[in-house]
């Protein structure tokens, strides 16, 4: 019961040209950590971070990753799972994701992006919240004005429509469908910026440099 968290780790950094996940932020954690951290503090009932087998997950703070499991188990916050066919584009990864999160028969899934490190652990709890009060609702999105983004949280009902996509195909299919109707909770830009390019990265580390030194009593989260 329940929603839970699919966070997509395993994607292939093309356009970066390195491993985006890694990368060290100004306070010293790995960029998917930020990412991590919002979604396991969050009241989501668990989180699963999909990840490719290569993966050596040295980015992942290693209390998370000692506490973390590969099967199901009912208490378990945060769940690792391994996709083989990753490369085969982002929907296999969230294939992979969802047949993990199945298993608990969940309410819904949220879908998540690890690139995505601005997305804060209030904006998901938002998102849940409204989950759970718009039950009309086929999925609760972000938005930047632009139509629904990640995070976006679709009900259970949906698992059909979400294993359906193929390739590097997004949720967007399901959320442009007529047949389908959604809430959308508008966020501020910097929450979606990803690290798809050198630029973007740099934009993001900008973000936050600026945004801890303005904030005398605030350290980096």
């Amino acid at each position: 019961m329940g929603l839970t968290g699919i966070l997509l780790a395993a994607g292939k950094s093309t356009r970066l040209g390195r491993d985006k996940l890694s990368v060290v932020m100004p306070d010293g954690r790995a960029l998917a950590a930020w990412s991590l951290e919002a979604a396991l503090g969050s009241t989501l009932e668990r989180v699963i971070c999909v990840v490719k087998p290569e993966d050596t997950l040295s980015w992942m703070p290693r209390e998370w990753l000692s506490s973390a499991s590969y099967a199901y188990q009912s208490e378990a916050k945060l769940l690792i799972s391994i996709c083989d066919d990753y490369a085969m584009g982002m929907a296999h990864s969230l294939h992979c994701g969802l047949q993990t999160a199945k298993q608990y028969e969940p309410d819904g899934y949220m879908i998540m992006l690890a690139d995505q490190p601005l997305i804060e652990t209030s904006q998901i709890n938002e998102i849940k919240t409204i989950f759970q009060t718009h039950k009309q609702s086929d999925y609760v999105a972000a938005t930047d004005c632009a139509g629904g983004k990640p995070p976006v949280a679709f009900r259970s009902h949906l698992l059909g429509q979400l294993l359906s996509l193929s390739g590097d195909e997004g949720a967007r299919r399901i959320m442009h469908n007529p047949q389908f109707t959604g809430t959308y909770v508008p966020f501020s830009a910097p929450s979606f910026w990803d690290a798809d390019t050198e630029e973007e990265l740099e934009r993001i580390v900008r973000h936050i440099e600026y945004d801890h030194s303005s904030r005398d009593t605030h350290p980096l989260k």
